[in-house]
């Protein structure tokens, strides 16, 4: 189940199977956003974009993930934890993009508002959903006994699929 950089990237692949690729891309890093800025974290990455580099990519990124917390914990300021924040914001008119980086992938929100409490339109990027279109491509010249380690590693979350 190996996928080239290449075809990761225009597929819009994300995640630990783009990094597993050897592509070190991850949103944290590209477009820092709460505070990532001021954490130190390797991105891992793999070599040839297997079935088996997916897997150490994830292993690699638990790792990370235990760093980070560390830092957050020592970063954590005293004082109150929870803000004081209206229930609901009214966003302005007009559209917008976020992303983050999830577990899977880029997890990203794209949200027009005509100015009411609730958004006009809001459409989501799954991570898995973008990510599955590349399993067609890994199965060539595999057999169908590697069908359910391939499809594992891409970690799919089938709500994420449901359109």
């Amino acid at each position: 189940g190996t996928i080239s950089a290449e075809h990761a990237i225009n597929a819009s692949i994300s995640g630990p199977i783009l990094r597993a690729t050897g592509v070190q891309w991850d949103v944290r890093r590209a477009d820092p956003y709460e505070i990532y800025d001021r954490l130190d974290f390797d991105i891992p990455i793999g070599a040839v974009g297997d079935t088996f580099d997916r897997y150490l990519v994830r292993i690699q990124e638990m790792r990370e993930s235990v760093k980070i917390i560390r830092q957050c914990i020592e970063q954590t300021p005293d004082g109150p934890y929870r803000a004081d924040a209206p229930w609901f914001i009214r966003a302005p008119e007009g559209d917008a993009y976020a992303a983050v980086e999830g577990p899977k992938g880029e997890l990203g929100f794209y949200m027009v508002s005509d100015g009411d409490i609730s958004p006009y339109r809001c459409k989501i990027r799954a991570p898995s959903f973008i990510n599955l279109t590349a399993l067609t491509d890994m199965l060539v010249g595999w057999k169908m006994g590697d069908l359910i380690t391939i499809f594992g590693s891409l970690d799919v979350v089938l709500g994420e699929v449901d359109r």
